[in-house]
């Protein structure tokens, strides 16, 4: 397993708002990232993904050499969401884009039901994982989807437990250590976040009532070559 030195230096970057509108922002950091810090090009990746778009895209962009191994977790079989509108949306990987996978020895793991989903019937369970999605809230909608996405790879056997991984989303990146559903708050084996990449600081999504009243001065680089973090 491969290991980053812990006295590397870093910054992140701030998006202004939530949503997979980042997404070709944030393989530009990771691009950079892989492209300056040679232990990270060992690791594996994963990302979360509803149809697609970001392992595809990670793929064509992160492989200026050596294509990092990847795995995609995806939303479970059956899996919808209402939208504003009042319509169900469904989201799921095309046919030609799993192919498309298969060719790139991309593993896409379809998990049962991800991790911090409600039982029926199971109340007490039920309050603990709305307690678990509420605090990730606090850090976006992104952070809950990478610690998801990150369960499921351990889960389906495509990582080990301990392992150090890169997870993104579509607007949050950053290297963890993976550890099964099983044991991820167990102090000695459950997953944790090691490193941030990028995140929003404007939680227009999990947070979309509780802006501030005045927009802050700018605290993220406007490039990825600035240098203030």
């Amino acid at each position: 397993m491969a290991s980053v030195n812990s006295s590397t230096k870093a910054s992140i970057y701030y998006f202004e708002t939530e949503g997979r509108d980042n997404l070709e922002e944030v393989l530009k950091i990771l691009k950079k990232a892989l492209r300056t810090r040679e232990n990270l090009r060992d690791l594996k990746v994963v990302v979360f993904t509803s149809e697609g778009r970001g392992p595809a895209l990670a793929y064509n962009q992160l492989s200026d050499h050596q294509p990092p191994k990847m795995i995609a977790v995806t939303f479970p079989r059956g899996f919808s969401v209402k939208r504003p509108n009042g319509e169900f949306y469904c989201p799921q990987i095309a046919e030609n884009v799993l192919k498309f996978f298969r060719g790139v020895e991309i593993e896409v793991v379809v998990p049962p039901r991800l991790p911090f989903d409600l039982i029926d019937g199971m109340d007490g369970h039920n309050q603990q994982m709305q307690l678990v999605r509420k605090t990730m809230a606090m850090f976006g909608t992104g952070f809950e989807l990478c610690f998801q996405a990150l369960l499921c790879a351990c889960d389906a056997g495509q990582v080990e437990e301990g392992e150090q991984v890169i997870v993104f989303s579509g607007d949050t990146a950053g290297l963890f250590v993976a550890s099964s559903t099983r044991h991820f708050l167990d102090p000695q084996r459950g997953a944790y976040l090691q490193e941030i990449f990028c995140k929003p600081r404007g939680l227009t999504i999990s947070r979309p009532k509780v802006q501030p009243s005045k927009a802050l001065p700018a605290t993220a680089p406007k490039t990825l070559e600035g240098e203030r973090v």
